[in-house]
């Protein structure tokens, strides 16, 4: 999957736009095409929102056309030197946030110079363009769609796997994060966990897992076996992995609190801080090229750890993005994706739990 935001102004090059966007949408899904954000409302901070909407795509075009250096507004001010500028807040953002800028040259205009540009746009001027002509624009628009598909996350790489020696060593790790957990006393959860003869629930799977499953505790069936998700959530769990041909020994699952809470409830901030260094080397033991996030806790645990700017988002929001960023071993993409359990209480969720799913099947 590939999201992309059209930026463009309509005095400029609107009739250039729709063309555009019929091209693409035969070669991306149609609901990952955006040309503008849903409307803002009262009071809602604008910018904010914006960078929002920038933050949950992977590559922004920005159409250029003759007059978008010096279109004015009806006082007769550049558009592009308004700090609340659309455009300017959208490309500059994107820029903020590293997304692929592609710049595309229509109605024969050129790309601005940086004295023309405001200071948080100076870079912008370096990006390479590409030309959409009125003769050639289906050609055009296929060496446009060869960049996106190059620079965005369409082909996933799967990580090295690792020799048996290695596996070896990343099984005896997890084993000493088991060892760990079960004697940390100190944790909120100790005293529930032995005086019910519970067990922790460090996860289960491949050590050399190409993605990893972290949901956000286990409940009772989970402490009793010391297994995660092998109760209702688990079974739908289990139906999704299916749908996609992965197996769910190929891949490990976890949770951000490793112990079960006392009551079914949401995980709390004590609690999800004491289990974090766990869970951290959880990750930096296997290694993952993919974190599915089950769950909004899971969510905006991985996002705010990693501090990427969809951490301010929703998971109504996020749910089924691929976001790319880099851990100390290299890159990765983030899948937050609804808990299993939304199911239960919605069985109409289901198709969009699977949808989501479907996104994985690029890491397999």
């Amino acid at each position: 999957m590939t999201r992309i935001f059209i930026n463009y102004r309509r005095q400029d090059s609107e009739g250039y736009v729709g063309r555009l966007y019929d091209h693409l949408a035969q070669h991306f899904e149609t609901q990952d095409i955006f040309m503008d954000v849903d409307s803002i409302p009262p009071g809602a901070d604008f910018v904010e929102t914006l960078e929002k909407a920038i933050a949950g795509c992977d590559v922004l075009i920005a159409m250029i056309g003759p007059q978008w250096v010096d279109i004015k507004d009806e006082r007769g001010e550049r558009r592009l030197d308004q700090w609340n500028d659309f455009v300017r807040i959208e490309i500059g953002s994107a820029l903020k946030q590293k997304k692929v800028v592609i710049p595309v040259l229509v109605g024969r205009a050129r790309m601005p110079t940086p004295t023309e540009l405001p200071e948080d746009l100076l870079l912008f001027a370096r990006r390479n363009a590409l030309e959409l002509t009125q003769q050639h624009f289906a050609q055009d628009v296929q060496k446009l769609v060869k960049v996106i598909q190059d620079a965005a996350p369409t082909k996933q790489n799967n990580k090295p796997r690792a020799n048996q020696e290695m596996l070896d060593q990343k099984e005896a790790a997890l084993k000493q994060v088991r060892l760990d957990l079960v004697g940390a006393t100190e944790s909120p959860l100790y005293k529930f966990r032995i005086e019910n003869r519970l067990f922790p629930v460090i996860g289960e799977g491949s050590a050399d897992a190409n993605i990893i499953f972290i949901g956000e505790s286990p409940g009772k069936n989970e402490a009793e076996v010391g297994r995660p998700f092998i109760g209702p959530s688990g079974e739908i769990l289990a139906e999704m992995l299916k749908s996609i041909n992965l197996k769910r020994d190929d891949v490990y699952v976890t949770n951000i609190v490793l112990d079960r809470p006392p009551t079914k409830r949401e995980p709390t901030l004590e609690e999800i801080a004491f289990y974090e260094p766990f869970v951290d080397r959880i990750i930096d033991v296997i290694q993952p090229a993919v974190i599915a996030t089950l769950g909004r806790f899971a969510m905006q645990y991985i996002l705010k750890r990693l501090d990427l700017p969809e951490k301010r988002q929703t998971i109504g929001e996020l749910h089924g993005k691929l976001i790319k960023t880099r851990m100390h071993y290299g890159e990765i993409h983030i899948v937050p994706l609804y808990h299993p359990a939304v199911v239960l209480y919605s069985a109409s969720q289901k198709v969009t739990l699977q949808k989501d799913f479907e996104k994985l099947k690029l890491f397999i």
